[in-house]
């Protein structure tokens, strides 16, 4: 369901399918270990077409907890209808966005 990649100050989690209520269930293990034990997350969405208000409510809340130990949270890759959801929430204007995870890695 998710790929972690990681090193001493970055991680990158990968989620394998769209972020809606049942996917968060199994992503946000991983995604909240990432915030604790890294500095920066980037989150890659390649493999994640889609996104409800179940998908939406765990990344706000990793990015808020992030940015509460000193880090950021970043995404990756958004597909189109994602970052139409995000633009429609103005949520564009919280998260850092990147075409790709190496953009989201040199940043």
């Amino acid at each position: 369901m998710t790929d972690v990649r990681d090193d001493l100050d970055t991680a990158v989690v990968t989620p394998l399918s769209d972020l809606d209520a049942a996917a968060v269930e199994l992503l946000r293990e991983s995604l909240t270990e990432a915030v604790r034990d890294h500095r920066y997350v980037v989150v890659d969405l390649h493999a994640a077409p889609t996104i409800d208000s179940a998908g939406l409510s765990m990344l706000v809340r990793a990015y808020n907890e992030a940015k509460g130990n000193g880090g950021t949270l970043a995404l990756a890759a958004p597909s189109r209808y994602v970052v139409t959801v995000l633009h429609t929430m103005k949520l564009h204007q919280v998260f850092p966005l990147y075409p790709d995870v190496d953009a989201a890695l040199s940043a």
